[in-house]
């Protein structure tokens, strides 16, 4: 109970924009596989699709597969 008392505690003390930024940052985390995944398949469609993907890649340090 003391981890979670914390936990709510940390939630409490950030202000609206602290807070949304780490909610966005552990969901992104929690979803990155997926998202790669998807990423993946943008690239494999090619077209403006492959760019999009390969962009958006790019910018969370990955590099497109082939």
């Amino acid at each position: 109970m003391q981890e979670a008392r914390a936990e709510a505690e940390a939630i409490l003390a950030l202000n609206d924009e602290a807070l949304a930024k780490m909610f966005f940052e552990r969901t992104m985390r929690r979803n990155l596989a997926r998202t790669v995944r998807h990423l993946d398949q943008l690239v494999e469609a090619g077209g403006e699709d492959r760019s999009l993907g390969e962009h958006a890649l790019s910018k969370l340090g990955f590099v497109a597969r082939e």
